[in-house]
């Protein structure tokens, strides 16, 4: 019988970095982009990659999708699907800011507010979302870890698989002992 053992402090910073940095960063874009919406809008549209009409949609979307993710990273709450998120977002931020740099675009990212007319994309600006993205996918794989509200919650095909297995090794035993 295995023992089972308690978390080592290393894997508790690494999980809590890994979900912690990320979320401060969306939380962070998020908000910044939230609080004034026709910043976000001229920061989406100066990429030149989509419609007006979309750019509105996307500008209005984005900020609360960052949110969103930011707060389930903070709380450990639907991990996977919060590290396929952030893995989404960040490959989206990505592209986007590479495509901006490769086609010489004077624009500031607009990561965190602001936007439109600027320096251009920085090597930096687009590294920065690397460890992000990695952050993510590493959620996605193994999103199971201490100090999360998902420990908390245990879905019904989890706990009905194990009872189910056990109930039927208790069956089988027990009909063994009648023969």
């Amino acid at each position: 019988m295995a023992m089972s053992r308690a978390p080592s402090v290393r894997l508790i910073v690494w999980r809590l970095l890994c979900r912690g940095v990320p979320a401060f960063l969306l939380l962070w874009a998020g908000i910044a982009k939230a609080m004034d919406r026709q910043e976000a809008i001229l920061a989406v549209g100066s990429y030149d990659v989509m419609p007006r009409n979309m750019v509105e949609a996307v500008a209005t979307l984005l900020p609360w999708a960052e949110i969103g993710v930011g707060v389930l990273l903070v709380l450990g709450l639907f991990t996977r699907f919060a590290g396929i998120a952030t893995a989404a977002l960040a490959a989206l931020f990505i592209a986007g800011m590479g495509q901006a740099k490769a086609r010489g675009l004077a624009i500031d990212c607009g990561c965190f507010g602001g936007g439109g007319p600027g320096q251009g994309v920085s090597w930096l600006d687009i590294a920065r979302d690397v460890p992000v993205l990695l952050a993510g996918l590493y959620l996605a794989a193994r999103p199971r870890g201490p100090l999360q509200l998902d420990n908390y919650f245990e879905s019904e095909g989890d706990h009905g698989e194990r009872v189910g297995s056990e109930a039927g090794h208790e069956t089988a035993a027990a009909t063994a002992g009648e023969g």
